[in-house]
């Protein structure tokens, strides 16, 4: 498995690209067994002249400083991964005032700022929290085009989502404790859940397919 490693993060303040060791793992593998290929093919001339001792010497030499370059390169990977890993932990509480709204209806040609927020105010309110623009300190669509899916034998539109940040955690916490995105057990056509990052957004999913296949609910 290549030890090659690139990481990056959504967060435009924090946008950052890890390109860590540029050579696997595999690279290394096959440059040690040539070099033995090597060693065998000088090791079977006769007679041996001291140029041909020499060159053995060498070969051997470079083999062993490629198996300690395999073994730092190992080390390597699993130092990207773990600076990858705090990478993501940043991002993701840089998003601990956020939330993502799913399906909100969308009027490109007359949708405004003012009007979107008080749109999603008056969403997010209806989990029994009283939400106000002012409670947000930035509102926006993430995009504008709208997706087109096959569902069920249906063609369904799905509106670009909306990200909001809250000013304070607490409010927000309050939303996504009352906010309902199931109404009889089937999905409302709006839906607000926690913005993730790539790296958990993955995690989550992962999570989500293993308890399905084992019919687990999470």
């Amino acid at each position: 498995m290549s030890a090659k490693k690139s990481v990056s993060v959504s967060n435009p303040k924090a946008e950052s690209t890890l390109s860590g060791v540029s050579i696997g793992l595999n690279d290394f593998e096959a440059l040690d067994r040539s070099l033995a290929e090597v060693s065998e093919l000088i090791t079977k001339l006769s007679p041996k002249t001291t140029f041909e001792k020499s060159l053995t010497n060498i070969v051997g030499v470079l083999s062993k400083h490629v198996q300690l370059l395999a073994h730092h390169c190992s080390s390597m990977s699993g130092a990207v991964d773990s600076v990858e890993a705090e990478i993501a932990k940043t991002d993701q509480y840089s998003r601990r005032n956020n939330v993502v709204v799913l399906g909100l209806d969308y009027k490109k040609e007359t949708e405004t700022h003012d009007s979107l927020t008080g749109t999603v105010a008056e969403e997010l309110s209806t989990s029994g929290v009283r939400v106000s623009p002012s409670d947000f300190s930035a509102c926006h669509r993430n995009g504008t085009r709208v997706k087109t899916i096959a569902q069920k034998g249906k063609q369904i539109k799905l509106p670009p989502s909306v990200t909001v940040r809250f000013y304070n955690s607490h409010k927000k916490d309050q939303v996504m404790t009352n906010y309902k995105n199931y109404s009889n057990g089937k999905p409302k056509p709006v839906r607000v859940v926690q913005s993730l990052n790539n790296h958990y957004r993955s995690l989550k999913s992962s999570i989500s397919n293993f308890c399905k296949e084992r019919n687990v609910g999470v």
